[in-house]
């Protein structure tokens, strides 16, 4: 298996394991301890606690979450995903309160693995979408 495979397939298990079951406790497994957040929001942090504190507000606010890896590309140490989240707004997301609604966002990430664990992220979010979804727009 090249790395490039293996980048790709601890990317996929990053995506199952942490940001749809929720299990936070590997954030330290998949995470560099110098990870960084390239486009991370104002107000977010840019680095492995950043990581846990957005994971857990995910699944806070939102139940069933459920994430649908549509594509998944390796280059190297780069890999892209172009993934679905679907859920339903149960909970306080950044401010918003629980609207009860069926969610569905779109996310694609690039990340920088060294040595099997994030070091580096970049995002573009369908953050519009969710928002018009959980009723904070309309």
């Amino acid at each position: 298996m090249s790395s490039q495979d293996s980048n790709a397939d601890r990317m996929r298990s990053f995506v199952e394991q942490v940001q749809q079951q929720g299990r936070l406790e590997l954030i330290d497994d998949f995470v560099h301890p110098d990870f960084r957040n390239r486009t991370a929001e104002p107000g977010q942090r840019d680095d492995r606690l950043g990581v846990r504190e957005t994971m857990h507000a995910m699944h806070e606010a939102f139940s069933d979450l459920r994430v649908e890896v549509v594509h998944c590309l390796a280059d190297g140490d780069l890999v892209a995903t172009h993934k679905m989240f679907r859920g339903r707004h149960t909970g306080p997301w950044f401010g918003v309160p629980p609207s009860g609604n069926p969610i569905e966002f779109r996310v694609i990430d690039l990340v920088r693995l060294q040595n099997g664990q994030l070091i580096e992220h970049w995002a573009v979010a369908d953050a519009l979408s969710l928002l018009r979804q959980t009723g904070a727009l309309t």
